[in-house]
């Protein structure tokens, strides 16, 4: 199947450079660090959640915004190969899975340095996931309308910010009322508001980008 062999092929270009994942791994590690000493270990609740969000948007944004950045060169050899739906399907399904293990990985390691709040795991899990799901489908759609862009810097933050927007107040807010303790019946409806929103930007990515990639 091509989206398989696309997304073998991502994992093998950025486990060559390295590079990728190095720089993740570090800037988690010393930003994490960082807030452990500002605060020496003690952190209200919502701190800790809105501090958790901005590290896993900035970590984001270094690791899925410059996803389309390395197929300039490929674009005329996938003509003949693929279709763009599969080229962006394969792109959307690398990005999430890589957000999410990075997620993990820093939820891991946040609550090594600052703590853990009693909360339902399950249910941040799955908001985490959702927000996941919003920021990696948001940042490779603007990645890749950007590609052929002459100021591909300057576009990316004047069509990333308002996708981003919704996204990251819907998981936080969310994510407070599971610390909060809220129940899932409680904070259902706005769960699905971030599915539903999460569906909208991916299927703008399927309607924008294959204008984009035939330019």
């Amino acid at each position: 199947m091509k989206i398989i062999a696309l997304l073998k092929k991502d994992f093998q270009v950025d486990w060559r450079q390295q590079s990728p994942y190095t720089g993740i791994l570090l800037f988690l590690s010393s930003t994490i660090f960082a807030a452990y000493i500002a605060f020496g270990g003690f952190i209200s609740v919502e701190l800790w959640n809105a501090l958790f969000w901005i590290i896993l948007l900035f970590t984001a944004i270094n690791a899925i915004s410059k996803s389309f950045s390395q197929e300039d060169r490929r674009t005329h050899y996938y003509y003949f190969l693929c279709l763009p739906t599969e080229v962006l399907a394969s792109k959307l399904i690398y990005s999430f899975l890589y957000l999410l293990i990075i997620a993990g990985f820093s939820l891991l390691l946040y609550t090594v340095f600052l703590g853990i709040p009693n909360f339902s795991l399950v249910h941040y899990t799955i908001n985490l996931s959702l927000g996941c799901l919003g920021l990696s489908s948001a940042f490779t759609m603007v990645s890749a309308i950007s590609m052929r862009a002459t100021n591909r810097s300057i576009l990316m933050v004047v069509l990333g910010f308002p996708i981003v927007i919704p996204v990251i107040i819907l998981a936080i807010n969310n994510a407070n009322r599971i610390l909060e303790g809220f129940l899932w019946s409680q904070i259902q409806g706005n769960v699905l508001s971030l599915l539903s929103v999460d569906v909208i930007i991916i299927a703008l990515s399927f309607v924008l980008f294959p204008f984009t990639w035939r330019s």
